[in-house]
């Protein structure tokens, strides 16, 4: 057993990609004073995967350019932030006889770290610099070269404060919500 659990790193596989999408997001505030809607922006990047093939088990290591936009309905607004991404998952695909090497499922989860670029702060609404995130995701793998994932973020901190200037009241807080489908070319 102890030969095994030695020998798995030697059969990991590392492999590189490029990956792109878009990235549907939605504030999720604390109070019902400010609302958005949902908005469309885009990301892409690199990734990292670095998997056990017999196990099924892996790492999907990215760091993405992201855009993220909302409408903002008190203010009416459009607020944009642009992030430089770092989501960290653990990925299970499925290992299934004969089609495995045209298609395997996987679901994720973990992590992502964005960190914002710029400062764009107005003067009611102040941005955290580290948006912190949940991923939980699926997705499959065609051909053992291209990833389809669809994974949906679940904000863990404040992205976002609304300061209303004509009160003396404590700031709303949003946090970022968002689906994010991408695809990936693996080398």
């Amino acid at each position: 057993m102890l030969a095994f659990i030695i020998s798995m790193p030697a059969q990991a596989q590392v492999r590189f990609g490029l990956k792109g999408g878009i990235t549907i997001n939605k504030l999720k505030w604390d109070k019902d004073i400010v609302s958005s809607d949902n908005r469309a922006g885009f990301t892409g990047g690199v990734m990292l995967e670095i998997g056990m093939p017999v196990v099924g088990l892996g790492i999907d290591a990215s760091a993405l350019y992201t855009h993220r936009e909302n409408n903002l309905y008190l203010e009416g607004e459009k607020l944009k932030r642009d992030y430089i991404d770092f989501p960290i998952n653990v990925k299970y695909k499925l290992q299934l006889p004969v089609i495995g090497k045209v298609f395997s499922p996987f679901v994720s989860t973990g992590p992502d770290f964005a960190l914002l670029l710029g400062d764009k702060d107005k003067i009611e609404y102040k941005s955290s610099k580290w948006d912190i995130s949940w991923n939980v995701g699926f997705g499959a793998e065609l051909f053992r070269k291209l990833q389809i994932h669809a994974n949906y973020g679940i904000g863990l901190n404040k992205a976002l404060e609304y300061f209303n200037k004509e009160s003396d009241k404590p700031g709303v807080k949003g946090r970022d919500n968002y689906w994010t489908i991408t695809a990936a070319y693996l080398f």
